[in-house]
């Protein structure tokens, strides 16, 4: 295998926790921060590393807390319009060797948990804990729709033109109205995602709960399966049927939230998060 590039570099961090962004060997850029047992934690479609910054400062202090672009997105290298959900298995599989994790806890959002529930189906013995969170599990007739209509949408018109009713669906209305400059970021960083990457990955979001269907029923590690109140697109009853699928899962259903939930309700989110790594009831 190709070595690092590099040895990573101290970008910052909160006070006592350093925190190193890195490129590994098949160009994903990576952070890592904080000691302990490590804890890997993956985006959704569109989206980058950033979205976990609350986690970070929340887990950072106790675990060995490592975020990262996945393939097509952000600072990592880019994909096909043909990859499939197993290329971004494999992307993590080579994080975990090239960081040289042994076992570890992850945490897969929206797309993320797709690729999450693939990668626990085949590596089950890496696994210590699984959460899926805002995940779609077996979308409905009209569902599958509804999402096939987006992406059809997004590969006629361009990425661009599913933004609004994205970020529309992801944040309440009362949240957006109060932080304009969070939702020009977002809005912004969406804009900045190349169109052949999104669209690879969006088909694999829009088409890969059916291939996911039954592949944990044997999965026996601690699972949380948690999803907002009001997500219209990862809904509570998905998140109920995919934790019943699975041996030794749990399902929460975060009062009030959407689907940004880890930006936009982050103590919530992090309290969930803590009582289920530590073994306490949810």
């Amino acid at each position: 295998r190709q070595p690092l590039h590099g040895h990573g570099r101290n970008v910052g961090g909160q006070e006592g926790v350093n925190r190193h962004e890195i490129i590994l060997s098949d160009g994903t850029c990576a952070c890592t921060m904080g000691a302990g047992p490590a804890l890997v934690f993956l985006h959704g479609v569109g989206l980058n590393k950033a979205i976990w910054a609350e986690q970070v400062k929340a887990f950072a202090s106790s675990q060995r807390v490592i975020t990262y672009d996945l393939l097509g997105h952000g600072r990592s290298a880019s994909v096909s319009e043909n990859a499939t959900l197993k290329d971004w298995v494999l992307q993590l599989e080579n994080l975990t060797r090239d960081l040289k994790l042994d076992r570890f806890s992850l945490v897969g959002f929206s797309f993320g948990g797709m690729v999450a529930q693939a990668y626990a189906a085949e590596h089950a013995d890496r696994i210590e804990t699984l959460v899926l969170m805002s995940t779609v599990y077996d979308r409905n007739v009209a569902e599958r729709a509804a999402v096939l209509a987006r992406l059809e949408k997004a590969q006629k018109d361009g990425p661009l033109a599913i933004i609004s009713a994205a970020l529309s669906r992801w944040f309440s209305s009362d949240f957006a109205a109060s932080n304009p400059d969070v939702m020009h970021n977002y809005e912004a960083l969406l804009k900045k995602n190349n169109a052949t990457s999104f669209l690879a990955a969006y088909k694999c979001f829009a088409t890969g709960d059916q291939e996911l269907m039954g592949r944990l029923s044997s999965f026996s590690r601690p699972t949380l399966v948690m999803t907002g109140e009001l997500d219209g697109g990862s809904t509570p009853d998905m998140a109920r049927r995919l934790a019943a699928t699975i041996p030794a899962a749990h399902c929460s259903i975060l009062p009030r939230a959407r689907h940004m939930m880890p930006v936009e309700l982050p103590d919530e989110v992090n309290s969930v998060l803590r009582r289920f790594f530590e073994g306490g009831s949810l």
